[in-house]
């Protein structure tokens, strides 16, 4: 195979330019999206009352470390260090 005509080496791997978000971005991102509404969810439903410990366990992601996870990899992926 011929790495100058394909822009990839022969294993197929290939690194990302740097206008280009790295590999797996875009599925982090959504995790953690999906965490975050999770946790919101449950905060905010009759049933998170129903169990505190539950409950804070799920404040405690959603609103502090689930952002301070999203707020990391969108600055790393932007090259703020």
């Amino acid at each position: 195979m011929n790495s100058t005509e394909y822009g990839h080496h022969a294993s197929g791997y290939r690194k990302p330019e740097a206008t280009e978000p790295s590999h797996g971005f875009m599925s982090r991102l959504i995790f953690w999206a999906i965490v975050f509404a999770v946790c919101i969810g449950w905060v905010m439903t009759h049933t998170g009352c129903a169990h505190p410990i539950g409950n804070g366990l799920a404040a405690l992601m959603g609103f502090g470390l689930v952002p301070l996870r999203l707020l990391c990899l969108v600055l790393s992926e932007a090259g703020v260090e």
